[in-house]
């Protein structure tokens, strides 16, 4: 039975013989797949049933419930054979194109690597159905989806835990520095497994990387990063050859940040993790956020004008996020602009409950660099505002808080 129900987990459609589109394929195993889980909770359900029948009896109603409990017996073999037999007809008509599909499916995703030693899943292989799943889909799960929300008590909402990504650099080379780099690092996590992105450029946007202390320019994540069951990190990166050398793999592989069923949280925690691929070994430095919220920021100019540079961290992880820098940000001239709304790389940061967020905004002058911080107390809704005077410029700083869930 343990074989069976497996297999029917695995994904379905038709043949292609048939004729059907892909799209009708999908919607196929997708149809057939719905209906072996309903067949599986019915089963599970009646074995619920079944215990709740058989408890024990006094002695003295044992003679006259007697015949209640073989009619029991009776209705509950029957329905065990049908649910048998319909998960039975369901293996045997798309069994066999289960498993092609299945097969086709990891194919799609399995390369071989020197580096690695052999082959190796380049991307996520552990979803629902991965013969449908699109690997290049966006998360359309925005940030600040509870800030709106009212809350009588604590026991309203839940928090879960989160990842905060501070950085993803080069740790070794195989090749010489400078490079320039292009392609894309995602991240998955347990609301969706869809593709959060953390850096994404094209060929002919590409980012010098001079040394291996240099980081990659993070761009996201654009909503806080749940960590319930795993996170992962993808990359997916080349180098832009020139005239006399073609694009290389840099870096071509999935990471993994355990989750919360594997931990024992106290406190947040700094870690880091490494992928050996293609030419480079990734170093990508994060931090497990406990109980955590999410914090949407953003920085408006109401007065002078703003050059510098935007970081943030928590009372407990002194690594800052790298919200905003003004040297990043040129006009078609080339000259530095400074618009009402300063344009932020990233605004998302995951913040414990019980911890304080720190901004730091730094200012360059004629006398030098002048920096200031600001703290918020993290709330699991609704938004705080600030204003600040630094050098010749008045910026207002708001934070919108949201819990961070399903």
């Amino acid at each position: 039975m343990a074989d069976l129900v497996g297999s029917m987990r695995s994904d379905v459609a038709r043949s292609k013989s048939l004729g059907e589109t892909e799209s009708e394929r999908t919607a196929t195993a997708l149809r057939v797949r719905q209906m072996a889980h309903q067949i599986v909770l019915e089963a599970l359900a009646l074995d619920d049933d079944e215990e709740e029948d058989y408890d024990v009896d006094d002695d003295d109603d044992e003679e006259e419930d007697g015949d209640d409990d073989e009619n029991v017996v009776v209705e509950v073999n029957n329905k065990e054979d049908d649910w048998w037999q319909r998960l039975k007809k369901l293996q045997i008509e798309y069994g066999p194109e289960l498993a092609a599909r299945d097969k086709e499916a990891k194919e799609r995703i399995l390369d071989y690597d020197p580096k690695q030693g052999g082959a190796y899943y380049t991307r996520l292989i552990q979803v629902y159905d991965l013969a449908s799943f699109d690997h290049d889909e966006e998360s359309p799960i925005p940030p600040m989806r509870f800030t709106d929300v009212v809350y009588k008590n604590k026991n309203d909402y839940e928090l879960c835990e989160a990842v905060n990504i501070f950085t993803v650099k080069m740790g070794s080379l195989d090749i010489g520095f400078p490079i320039h780099v292009y392609g894309t690092v995602i991240a998955r996590d347990s609301l969706d497994k869809k593709c959060v992105y953390l850096f994404r450029r094209d060929r002919e946007d590409s980012q010098t990387i001079n040394s291996k202390d240099e980081s990659l320019i993070l761009t996201g994540p654009k909503r806080g990063i749940a960590l319930i069951s795993d996170t992962y990190v993808e990359t997916n990166l080349k180098i832009k050859g020139d005239e006399l050398q073609q694009d290389r793999e840099l870096s071509k592989g999935i990471l993994t940040i355990g989750g919360i069923a594997r931990r024992l949280l106290k406190n947040c925690e700094l870690e880091s993790c490494s992928l050996a691929t293609r030419l480079s070994t990734v170093d990508v430095v994060y931090a497990v956020v406990k109980d955590a919220v999410e914090a949407t920021i953003s920085v408006e100019v109401l007065a002078g004008e703003y050059f510098g540079e935007i970081s943030a961290c928590t009372s407990s992880i002194k690594n800052r996020l790298v919200l905003h820098d003004s040297r990043l940000t040129h006009s078609d001239s080339g000259q530095n602009i400074a618009p009402a709304v300063i344009p932020l790389l990233r605004s998302v940061v995951a913040v414990y409950i019980k911890e304080m967020l720190l901004l730091t905004i730094a200012t360059h002058t004629d006398d030098g660099e002048i920096t200031k911080c600001i703290e918020f107390t993290p709330r699991v809704n609704g938004s705080d505002l600030d204003e600040i005077t630094i050098g010749a410029a008045t910026l207002s700083v708001r934070v919108v808080w949201s819990i961070i869930n399903f």
